[in-house]
């Protein structure tokens, strides 16, 4: 949680149109980071960046294309995206709180340095990369976008599509909302999300349900130094599509699960975009993953999304 001292700026914030509500990063929200970057043991110092007007535009157009149920969602609790580098990742998501503990809204933080030379193929198959040494036998390939379509803006949009999953977990019975402390968790099964395959402990932790769980799932860490051998890429995406999660990134906890899911379901299956996943040795493509959305082991994902977003 950010809690903010200045509350009256998040509240013109959040009266802007959705598209307006984007600019350079506060410094706030950069001490925020740098905060959780320095609990984590993770060694990147967030800093300002210069706004490029190109730059700006093609987040303008990575979100006005979504879907408009997205966008009406999205306009009460969303006080802004903001950019600014050195994250330790592509972006952030968190809620702003005024001094009081009153839950203003919610902000996700980008990082431009991500998305430098970056098309959103390039970047979805770098950062798919992240958990692995590299120099391995095995690389992932993964296609978010036709060659037409292969630039910038659309990196853009899955990695908001993503943050935007964060926002709309908030406040909802998807998940317990993570600022509130495990202690006020309720049960597992009053979270509709969830408890498709998490599972509340006794101590409050949420782990995998043993048939979501598999073998190295827990030493995956995305944008991170702890990385685990390029060798058992082949291994762990078999036993990833033995599970119901929809990526990786989505089998590391089950807020990123719901986040990775909403992304994927509204890029795929409402806007019609490929998702295609491949590993390879060189230029040889040894295995591909099957689409995740044409698949049974979607079915309670893809139902829940219907019926929330009216598709």
């Amino acid at each position: 949680m950010i809690v903010s001292s200045d509350v009256e700026y998040w509240l013109k914030q959040a009266n802007l149109p959705l598209p307006d509500r984007i600019g350079k990063a506060p410094e706030e929200l950069l001490a925020y980071v740098a905060k959780v970057n320095n609990c984590t043991s993770a060694d990147q110092l967030p800093a300002q960046v210069e706004l490029n007007p190109d730059f700006l535009n093609d987040i303008r157009a990575a979100i006005a294309d979504m879907p408009p149920v997205v966008l009406q969602l999205l306009d009460k609790p969303l006080l802004g995206v903001y950019l600014g580098r050195g994250l330790g990742s592509s972006a952030v998501t968190d809620v702003v709180a005024g001094p009081d503990g009153q839950i203003l809204g919610l902000v996700t933080l980008m990082d431009a340095d991500a998305f430098l030379g970056r098309t959103a193929n390039d970047w979805a198959s770098w950062k798919e990369n992240t958990p692995f040494l590299s120099h391995s036998a095995f690389q992932v390939h993964l296609q978010i976008e036709a060659a037409e379509n292969d630039n910038r803006k659309n990196a853009m949009q899955f990695l908001l599509l993503h943050e935007f999953g964060h926002v709309l977990t908030a406040n909802s019975e998807f998940l317990p909302d993570w600022w509130i402390g495990s202690q006020k968790f309720k049960s597992t099964e009053e979270y509709s999300f969830l408890s498709l395959s998490w599972q509340i402990t006794m101590n409050g932790d949420i782990i995998p349900l043993l048939r979501h769980d598999f073998e190295h799932r827990k030493n995956l860490h995305f944008y991170s130094d702890q990385q685990v051998a390029g060798d058992l890429i082949p291994g762990i995406y078999n036993a990833l599509e033995k599970t119901g999660f929809s990526s990786l990134y989505a089998a590391t906890n089950a807020y990123d699960d719901f986040a990775e899911a909403f992304a994927m379901y509204v890029h795929s299956v409402m806007m019609g975009k490929p998702y295609r996943l491949s590993i390879r040795s060189g230029d040889e493509i040894i295995m591909e993953v099957a689409d995740y959305w044409s698949s049974p082991r979607s079915r309670s994902r893809k139902q829940l999304f219907a019926e929330y977003l009216g598709n």
